[in-house]
């Protein structure tokens, strides 16, 4: 049996680049659905499976097969406008052989083999399951826990340093800084969240929009400040948040995977132990501070809790693990701007675009599969939650979903703290409460920033197990 989205050709490729061998004779070839449910809105995901005569012997081989969206029209021209396609292939094809190249030592083992990449058409990789990879086994993908996030920062901290080791490299190779985007660089340049109208990034950002600033009358506390304003201040942050989409001269930027969630990082399972985790899916890449790849996956794979105990331990963790990656290549991390204070200063500076951006992904994630499943099947409702205004689908899944509704009011509560006060981040109570209480075991009330001429205070009411108490704190000038 043959299959008419591959080729004879295409499968010769594959497998001469699989097995690294040029004798061998294809007998047939087939392709199949990858997935039961809805697992992606760029692209088919199937197996590919080819028979071989090797040594007088017929071998199944097995792939991962990710096919363009041709039979979708909106997705393929949502997917051309960003050159998705071409950035993967550009990632698996040039960019990580390159540094495989430079750095013999560098090991690939935060991704898939890739052995067929055709622009526009086809992608074929290892098939990790093979190797007792799969999806976090998990009850709530938007919840992982402390084995699975811990794995997938580390794997993350090694892509982000192959990125800086290879510009270090070159570097010193050429006598002058080196880096990998100096603006000209489509397939390296922000793909998704810029401002020009007509660009379909930009309408998908702008009906995400109406989207969260529906939601903002949902979960706005009617006590306190008016809900215009509050919304006129979430237009505000909004715009900075597309401001902060463009790499930054102030701290490092590293190739960044730009799309980290649940769902595409894999892990290794021995039992129900996760033991390594792979990264897939670099159709987003984008130049941008590695703090901005860090941020994203904790907004979209914990929750307030969780962040409120761990989040600062998790920025450790990923900067030591950073540090411990450029260490073989004979590289300091803070010689080269990347000192935990300076990725300290990275995250405060970048965090509130993370606050729209984690909100925007979270409106598009955490629906039920019931709600995707009709969405793809409905090309007016897809075209309109995806460009025009998801704000009639946020508020149906709001009253219907129990996991949409908790996950999208924190989401959105900590929208309205940073577009109210947007000299401090929740996080920064995190930090203060930790060294103020010495535990993480509290109930965050509220946190307001009231300015008394040229100084400014930062009021924290909490629960403790002595009960409520309010914390005050003078904010330094530089705030």
């Amino acid at each position: 049996m043959t299959s008419q989205i591959v080729t004879r050709e295409d499968c010769q490729i594959v497998v001469k680049n699989h097995l690294q061998r040029e004798l061998f004779q294809i007998t047939d070839y087939q392709t199949g659905q990858f997935f039961d449910e809805v697992n992606g809105f760029l692209g088919e995901h199937l197996f590919l499976t080819i028979n071989v005569l090797l040594g007088g012997k017929i071998q199944t081989l097995r792939f991962f097969l990710k096919k363009f969206p041709s039979t979708h029209p909106l997705q393929s021209e949502f997917l051309r406008s960003m050159n998705g396609w071409q950035r993967e292939i550009y990632c698996f094809q040039t960019f990580l052989p390159t540094i495989k190249q430079t750095l013999p030592d560098y090991q690939l083992d935060f991704v898939p083999e890739c052995f067929l990449g055709k622009p526009d058409d086809v992608l074929v990789f290892e098939d990790l399951t093979l190797r007792n990879y799969d999806l976090p086994r998990q009850a709530n993908l938007n919840l992982l826990d402390n084995e699975h996030i811990s794995l997938a920062l580390a794997s993350l901290a090694k892509f982000h340093a192959g990125s800086l080791a290879y510009e270090e490299y070159q570097s010193k190779r050429l006598g002058e800084p080196f880096r990998l985007f100096t603006g000209q660089e489509q397939l390296v340049k922000e793909p998704l969240l810029r401002r020009e109208n007509g660009f379909l990034g930009y309408d998908f950002f702008k009906a995400a929009m109406k989207g969260l600033k529906a939601l903002i009358g949902k979960v706005h506390p009617k006590n306190q400040v008016a809900l215009e304003e509050v919304q006129q201040k979430f237009d505000t942050l909004a715009a900075k948040a597309l401001a902060l989409m463009c790499p930054q001269t102030t701290f490092r930027n590293v190739l960044a995977h730009g799309d980290l969630w649940a769902k595409n990082v894999m892990f290794q399972y021995e039992g129900h132990k996760p033991i390594k985790a792979v990264l897939v899916d670099f159709q987003l890449i984008r130049y941008h501070v590695p703090a901005h790849d860090v941020l994203l996956f904790l907004a979209l794979t914990t929750n307030r809790r969780v962040r409120q105990e761990k989040f600062h331990f998790y920025l450790k963790f990923y900067h030591d693990a950073l540090a411990k990656e450029l260490e073989p290549v004979n590289i300091d991390a803070t010689s080269i701007g990347m000192s935990y204070e300076q990725f300290q200063k990275s995250v405060s500076f970048i965090m509130p675009e993370i606050k729209i951006h984690g909100a925007l992904l979270r409106l598009q994630q955490c629906g039920n599969k019931d709600f995707y499943k009709k969405l793809v099947t409905d090309k007016e409702a897809y075209k309109n939650f995806i460009f025009v205004d998801k704000a009639p689908f946020a508020l149906e899944l709001f009253e219907t979903d129990a996991n949409f509704r908790t996950l999208l009011s924190e989401a959105v509560e900590e929208i309205i703290e940073a577009a109210l006060y947007p000299q401090v981040i929740r996080e920064d109570c995190y930090r203060i409460l930790q060294d103020e209480l010495a535990c993480t075991d509290y109930e965050l009330l509220r946190y307001e920033v009231r300015s008394t001429g040229a100084e400014s205070q930062l009021e924290i009411d909490v629960i403790t197990k002595g009960g409520r108490r309010q914390i005050n704190y003078l904010l330094p000038s530089s705030h």
